[in-house]
Order: C-alpha cells, then structure tokens, then sequence
C-alpha cells in the first residue's frame, strides 16, 4: 500500500493563513502604540488630547480657551418704515391719490432734515378692496400702498418724534419699526477694539489654566474668530395704523434708543507643556 502524500494546495493554504495572523497581530501591536502615545479624553464638550511618551511621562496637553471682548455703545442709526393707503373705484384713481399723500409724506421728510439718500421705496401694490358684511362680500373700489423705509443718523434720531409726527401730518397711515443698528464707519472702529478685547481674554484665561496646572504655553495650534452678523438690531414695535391725522401739534411716538452690544469671539487653542 502507498504513502498518501499532502496535497500542495493544503500547504499553501497554511501558509495564508499564518501570514494573516502576524498581519493582524502587527496591527495590533501599531494600534496600542498609538494608543499608548496620544490619549483622548472628553468632558464638557471639550476635546483634550494628551501626548505622552512611550514610558507614558506626559510631555503636553491641548487646551482650548474662548476669550469675549464686548462693547456696548449707544445706536447711531435708526430706520423706520412710513406706509400711504388709499382707495379709488379704479386703480389709476387710487393710485393717483396714493402718489400725491407719499409725495407729501416725501416732502416732510426732505424738509426736516431727511437725506433724499435715506428714503427708499421698499414696498408698492395695488389691489382690489373688499368689503364684507352679513350678507357676504364683494369688491367696493381698490385700494393703493406706498411705503418708505427711513433711515436717520447721529443726532436725526433725537429728532425722530417730530420726523414721524410731521409724516404722519402729512398723510402717512402706517408706521412700521423701529430698527436700531450702527453705522458702518462705527462698526470698523469698535471692531478692532473688541477684538483686541477678545484675545486679551482669552491669553488671560489660558496663563491662568497654565499657571494652575504647573504648566507654560508652548505654542498656539489653532485660532476661530468670529464676529457679529452686524445686522439691524429689530425693537418689536405693532403696526401703527392712523385712520385719521393726529391733532397738530402732537410731539409724536416716543423713540427710546438703549444700547446695543456687539461681541466678538476668538477660540484659541493653546499647547501646554511643563514648566520644568
């Protein structure tokens, strides 16, 4: 009887399979170094990474830190939006009679100051009116809306009652606002300053948390600045709507300005090392 002899495949076969395990022990080994090198840890949202050497002595931590410079200031400038409304049995009648109150409305605001350059047209319709009772509804006329979005500066706004008022004498019907908001020129002048303010915070902070945990700043990784959106600052006011021109004379709605704060933010992120 002959001897049976292994057939090669089998042999090549062994050979794969112990090649795939020291692979995958290889990679293991690669894993748990790493691991061992750079340990992660999280807590209050915050990402802090900790590199260490392979006999495990600390050797630097990163430190995230957010600084905040605020400056609060008075607004110098102020919008608001003046609407006309008026009705016709045609829409060329209303419209007529539309155009002529805005153009008084128009001249009020000239003739009190109002650059021609701050008053700008946002908004203009003509549409069918209705009128509805018990019996149902249907259409009486049209009705035509004007509005104008003004925009006073500096000391214009402590003149804005009687801006509003005199508008309002005029034929306006609706008042819709206010806006308060900055000039842009204010803006580039503070914004250097709270950002100044914000990285002073901010080095504050990472000396301090340095100086707690025995520890120096080696080097800064990373730094997110961000700004306002610099947009208006919206004060809900309702619509105003006047069926009938205030008696002359009225000091108009009172305007309170407050103030409005602009921030800025800066994340830095700080490499600490020992201080030894």
């Amino acid at each position: 009887m002959s001897d049976v002899k292994p057939f090669r495949g089998d042999r090549f076969a062994s050979y794969a399979i112990v090649v795939s395990v020291v692979a995958i022990a290889a990679v293991l080994a690669i894993s748990l170094y790493a691991m061992n090198m750079v340990g992660v840890s999280e807590r209050s949202g915050e990402t802090v990474l900790t590199q260490q050497t392979s006999e495990g002595q600390q050797t630097g931590i990163v430190v995230p830190v957010r600084g905040v410079g605020i400056i609060k200031l008075r607004p110098d400038r102020l919008s608001f939006t003046l609407g006309v409304e008026a009705r016709g049995e045609t829409p060329i009648e209303a419209s007529n009679k539309n155009s002529e109150i805005m153009s008084n409305v128009i001249s009020s605001l000239l003739a009190n100051g109002v650059k021609e350059e701050n008053i700008k047209t946002s908004y203009i319709a003509i549409n069918p009116y209705w009128e509805c009772d018990s019996n149902g509804c249907r259409q009486t006329g049209y009705v035509a809306v004007n509005q104008v979005t003004v925009t006073l500066e500096d000391n214009a706004i402590a003149d804005s009652p009687k801006i509003i008022n005199d508008a309002i004498q005029a034929g306006a019907t609706n008042l819709y606002g206010a806006w308060f908001d900055l000039k842009d020129e204010t803006k580039k002048n503070i914004r250097d300053s709270a950002l100044q303010m914000a990285f002073s915070d901010a080095s504050s902070k990472a000396s301090k948390i340095a100086e707690y945990l025995n520890m120096r700043i080696a080097a800064v990784k990373e730094v997110h600045v961000s700004f306002p959106d610099e947009g208006g600052v919206p004060i809900p006011v309702a619509r105003v709507a006047f069926e009938s021109a205030p008696t002359q004379g009225a000091g108009g709605p009172p305007i309170m300005t407050g103030e409005i704060t602009y921030t800025v933010t800066v994340d830095i992120t700080y490499i600490f090392e020992p201080s030894s």
